[in-house]
């Protein structure tokens, strides 16, 4: 079984279209920074999928408070997904990242050749870090808390007027 999923692995690394895709992140560091971060987005959609799935299949959580948590995680998950494309969109702009590597990198001399490739090896970096730690560990627990209360408090509501 093993040695079949090698072989798969094998194969897809060195098909056509994986060789043309690198060959295009290479070339191209925006191709490069958008595939991360569309690598890790989907990376969290389906962790968020699976652990709704994992709720609502839990024999251990009460049936009362299952659809609850299986809502919360699933806001969580969307509002993660649109806070790092957006997070992660924006710093990938090219007036972002200008204004960035002007202060970060103002001695190499804007314009050089050394300049530039920092600059593009700090695109991809940033975007990607910005997107899953700024977004992912800030931004995301402060939108999500206020949703999770009022849906508690919803939920809360709806209990007590049964």
């Amino acid at each position: 079984m093993l040695k079949i999923a090698e072989q798969n692995i094998k194969n897809l690394a060195n098909s056509t279209f994986a060789k043309k895709h690198i060959t295009k992140c290479i070339e191209n560091p925006k191709f490069l920074t958008a595939t991360l971060l569309a690598t890790s987005v989907s990376k969290d959609v389906f962790a968020y999928a699976l652990r709704v799935h994992n709720t609502v299949k839990n024999k251990e959580i009460p049936e009362d408070k299952k659809s609850f948590v299986a809502k919360m995680d699933a806001i969580t998950g969307v509002t993660t997904a649109v806070v790092q494309l957006s997070t992660g969109f924006m710093l990938a702009s090219d007036k972002v990242q200008k204004n960035i590597c002007k202060h970060l990198f103002s001695e190499l001399g804007e314009g050089t050749k050394k300049f530039k490739q920092a600059s593009k090896g700090f695109s991809v970096v940033s975007t990607l870090v910005g997107a899953t730690l700024f977004a992912k560990r800030i931004i995301v627990p402060l939108i999500s808390s206020p949703i999770a209360s009022y849906l508690e408090h919803k939920h809360n509501q709806k209990g007590n007027s049964n």
